[in-house]
């Protein structure tokens, strides 16, 4: 199972980088578009104790996205999203002491947990085709205190999809894509108002280093989110 999913993230790699290949070869029929997708967060708070669960969300009605770049609404039949995330402690009292700090469980969308999961939430979670509605729900457990910062997508950037105008989802397996396919570039960011950067910013203080702003920049572009567990 894990070699295939790393297959299939290799094979989602080589479709990025060919994109720009694909679109040349078929630019009368191939379309190219940019979306941004949010994250909801349940329940929001600036602090969490041990053992809380809060639920990330994704909806897609009627599988509908805007593209970013012309403000037209795209139907996206036939897609299958993935969004990775994972966590990085951040170097500041409380330091987690157990290695053991995330458990995850699923309403919507299926899982694929990393090996070292329960130390760094990394995993990839995974919704769309083959369900006929776009729908993921994922609780995160926060099992250890300590400062996390949770990323989405934060190797990969965006989640790149490949969709039709029908609802086979057997183009998912189908590489490279036929003709026909339209490529998406989804950028996952959280829904949210404020993604705790006031909270990270009275634990830091005015320190500065190139990782910090890295932290600061992500939260402010709400690719991150800020978890103080207590």
């Amino acid at each position: 199972m894990k070699n295939k999913l790393l297959f299939a993230f290799a094979f989602l790699g080589i479709l990025s980088f060919q994109s720009c290949k694909l679109d040349d070869e078929t630019a009368d029929i191939r379309e190219t578009y940019f979306f941004n997708q949010g994250i909801t967060l349940d329940p929001f708070k600036t602090e969490y104790s041990e053992g809380d669960i809060f639920w990330m969300e994704v909806r897609i009605p009627d599988k509908v996205l805007q593209d970013l770049e012309t403000s037209k609404d795209i139907f996206v039949s036939n897609a299958k999203f993935n969004v990775a995330i994972n966590t990085e402690v951040v170097e500041f009292d409380p330091l987690p002491q157990s290695p053991v700090r995330f458990d995850i469980s699923m309403q919507n969308g299926t899982l694929f947990k990393e090996a070292d999961f329960e130390n760094t939430a990394n995993a990839t979670l995974f919704f769309g085709c083959p369900d006929n509605t776009y729908i993921l729900r994922a609780g995160l457990q926060l099992k250890e205190v300590g400062n996390y910062m949770l990323f989405l997508n934060q190797e990969q950037g965006a989640s790149l999809i490949t969709f039709t105008g029908d609802s086979d989802c057997s183009l998912q397996d189908i590489f490279p894509p036929p003709a026909e396919a339209d490529l998406g570039y989804v950028q996952f960011t959280f829904d949210v108002e404020d993604t705790n950067l006031d909270v990270f910013n009275s634990l830091v203080g005015s320190e500065t280093s190139p990782l910090l702003d890295s932290y600061r920049e992500a939260l402010e572009n709400k690719t991150a989110f800020f978890i103080s567990v207590r």
